[in-house]
């Protein structure tokens, strides 16, 4: 249910969303004529100072684009604290993916997002995660964008992902590029594979710029209003 404290359409609002046995807050963007809506999902690498403003940046211009956001930490704050000494949910992906498709469970089923088809964007191990979630849960999603993503935990998955992927990769990270062009080649669907300009994704508000607004393209092409 949207929080009766939740701010406009524009700056968000806030909500708590089911992920399967987890409720999670989150941060809802819903243009009025929405295309579709793209859940932003950080992991433990996506806490990192900076980088919700970055997700909020992006979900700026995918709701200019006239895309619904949903953005959620994956992991609770206690989970976050635990991670610190052990490193153990930064980079589950069994964890992520679970949590990615009971979040994508509840937005079909709850108003006012169920009569908009899903896409998830995700990067680093997150991006890993999404890819997996479509694998495992193909009747949910109808589109993925993974941005710098670990794929070298996804091999296995690839073949079974049935929605359109869009892979992103820094120009000069080489490793980066290398995986995702070797990843492209284990899709069965509709698949692109694009680069962005410097070593590192999101490490300026060009970058961050630019993968959002390949996101939104891929996004806009493949979301839509279900009847």
């Amino acid at each position: 249910m949207i929080d009766d404290t939740s701010r406009g359409a524009n700056t968000g609002q806030l909500i708590q969303v089911g992920a399967g046995a987890l409720t999670l807050p989150a941060l809802l963007h819903l243009p009025t004529d929405a295309h579709g809506i793209v859940l932003l999902a950080h992991g433990i690498e996506g806490s990192a100072d900076g980088s919700h403003q970055t997700a909020l940046a992006m979900a700026q211009v995918l709701f200019q684009e006239k895309l619904a956001t949903l953005l959620v930490d994956l992991f609770t704050s206690q989970e976050q604290q635990l991670d610190v000494g052990t490193d153990y949910f930064r980079s589950n992906t069994s964890v992520m993916e679970q949590r990615i498709t009971g979040i994508a469970e509840w937005l079909l089923e709850n108003e006012p997002t169920r009569h908009l088809s899903i896409g998830y964007f995700g990067a680093g191990a997150t991006g890993a995660a999404v890819l997996i979630a479509a694998a495992e849960r193909p009747d949910v999603v109808a589109a993925v964008v993974s941005a710098g993503g670990t794929l070298e935990q996804t091999q296995e998955y690839l073949p079974r992902v049935l929605a359109p992927v869009l892979l992103i990769a820094a120009q000069l990270d080489t490793q980066a590029v290398t995986l995702s062009q070797a990843a492209l080649t284990s899709f069965t669907k509709e698949k692109q594979f694009e680069q962005v300009m410097g070593r590192a994704l999101f490490e300026t508000k060009e970058s961050v710029n630019s993968i959002a607004q390949l996101a939104s393209e891929w996004f806009n092409k493949h979301l839509v209003i279900i009847a």
